[in-house]
């Protein structure tokens, strides 16, 4: 069901002869009575906290002012509702304050470092938009340097386990870790004021030979403990599991093991690709979502992207306008599914150490970093100029605008494996419906909603190839879906994303 880049010409003249010669029946379909089962959390992105202190210091030509003139800007027209942030615990704490692990020495913390200063500059875009925010402490470096010169090169970190050999790896002592982490977070909320911290998940994908199950199980115990003892377990969530897609086992553990202190779960997923049908999707996250369900915790999906994986730094498909049509269908699927929602990685390219090579570069986001920093082979599809937007950007976008936390999913059925829709009743009690056609034919459709009384039109988004903007703009209303005789009848194009919004 994919369309490869050199195939597309005459994939859409074939469209179009389709659609003059074939005359197409609607399909009828009608919004359920009941919805997916759980209230969104919101949707949201990756934004690791490395602009100021790892992408400004490798002179690549990014300034500070792209920051404010590019980057917030964006995020703000994206209106997004969730980040998910990256810590490390040297970037406050290079050395041991103390021995005990009770008693912190706070005068031995560096708060004022670039690398906290730059989260802050993220935690600063959230409260500003009134995002909320999960601090995700990766794990204990085995190798960590520091971006103040007078700290330098650090070494193997004191909460490193000594038999640590991946770049992080669980702690040796989960009692100094909670006072890590926990000394971060009273700091973040107590002393710089920030309302948007919703949540906290230690290490990233533990499951991906970081930790161990009962080391894990131990770790979020005692941060449990700790946020109780500190006062900020009211203020603070505990997101937990953080597993990859093939590692469900890892998830039953954390439901079977930490019912009493996950507020919770979440998983990664890497593996839907362009020939998978809406099911295998469907199916993974239904099971995510009853392993919750057990333990009484909501399920959410905490980092997604395609299946043309190459390493953990490129996907091959991530300049293809056909990606955004992949990314919006397997993100319904979720929402059909019961998640409560979803974060996609990443934000932006970027790079994670000021030091590191080219390959290193997290090239899988909405949009580049600055133009020269990028080698011949990944400048061939088109995408010129600094912190130039992918073809991703605009169909993601219309999910962050208008899917939004606190609303409720109805899945559709749109007869067709490679086409997905769901219907979203918002806070408002207003309708969103958002379509994916991952096919190589439009797809005609009477919508039918008899859980809606007020009967309203729609403003129609629609993201295709041939109708991008120029520019960042986001995409602006096209037509209007009126409703008549008690249904909106819409046409969804080959290879294309349809967002309805009543007006």
């Amino acid at each position: 069901m994919k369309l490869v880049s050199y195939f597309k010409a005459v994939m859409i003249l074939t469209v179009l002869v389709l659609a003059v010669s074939c005359n197409q029946e609607n399909i009828r379909v009608e919004v359920p009575s009941e919805h997916a089962g759980v209230r969104l959390i919101g949707n949201g992105v990756e934004l690791d906290p490395h602009f100021f202190s790892q992408n400004l210091t490798r002179n690549d030509g990014a300034t500070e002012a792209d920051w404010y003139d590019v980057i917030v800007p964006r995020i703000k027209a994206m209106d997004i509702q969730r980040f998910r942030v990256m810590l490390q615990p040297h970037w406050w704490e290079p050395y041991n304050d103390n021995e005990d692990s009770e008693v912190l020495d706070t005068t031995r913390l560096t708060f004022d470092s670039p690398e906290v200063n730059s989260v802050c500059k993220v935690l600063d875009v959230a409260q500003e938009l009134g995002a909320d925010v999960t601090l995700v402490l990766w794990g204990c470096p085995i190798s960590a340097t520091s971006i103040n010169p007078e700290i330098g090169y650090i070494g193997r970190h004191f909460l490193a386990d000594p038999d640590g050999t991946t770049w992080v790896t669980m702690c040796a002592d989960e009692k100094e870790f909670a006072e890590n982490f926990i000394a971060f977070v009273d700091w973040i909320i107590n002393e710089k004021g920030y309302t948007c911290l919703h949540e906290i998940t230690p290490y990233n994908e533990p499951d991906g030979d970081v930790s161990t199950p009962d080391s894990y199980y131990k770790v979020c115990q005692e941060l449990d403990s700790r946020l109780r003892r500190e006062g900020l377990r009211d203020q603070v969530k505990l997101n937990l599991s953080d597993n990859t897609d093939c590692r469900r086992w890892w998830l039953r553990g954390c439901a079977a093991h930490l019912k009493e202190e996950a507020d919770l779960f979440n998983s990664h997923t890497y593996i839907f690709g362009y020939d998978d049908p809406n099911r295998k999707a469907l199916r993974w996250e239904r099971r995510n979502v009853r392993v919750a369900d057990r333990a009484g915790k909501i399920h959410f999906v905490g980092e997604f992207g395609s299946d043309l994986c190459r390493g953990a730094s490129r996907q091959l498909d991530i300049n293809w306008y056909e990606r955004g049509v992949l990314m919006v269908r397997n993100a319904i699927n979720f929402l059909n599914a019961g998640a409560a929602g979803f974060s996609y990685w990443g934000l932006l390219d970027q790079y994670y150490g000021a030091w590191e090579d080219y390959a290193q570069m997290q090239q899988l986001g909405l949009w580049r970093y600055k133009e020269n920093a990028y080698q011949p082979e990944d400048l061939a599809e088109g995408i010129e100029g600094d912190y130039a937007v992918r073809p991703q950007f605009y169909a993601y976008s219309l999910l962050t605008r208008f899917i939004r936390k606190g609303s409720w999913a109805y899945p559709l059925d749109m007869r067709h494996q490679y086409v997905a829709g769901t219907a979203v009743l918002g806070e408002d009690d207003k309708w969103t419906y958002v379509f994916s056609n991952a096919t190589d034919r439009d797809r005609t459709y009477e919508i039918s909603n008899p859980l809606d009384n007020s009967k309203t039109d729609c403003d129609l988004y629609l993201y295709s190839e041939e109708t991008l903007p120029k520019d960042d703009s986001m995409i602006q209303p096209s037509a209007a879906a009126f409703i008549q005789d008690g249904v909106y009848r819409i046409t969804v194009p080959a290879e294309s994303v349809v967002l309805l919004k009543q007006k």
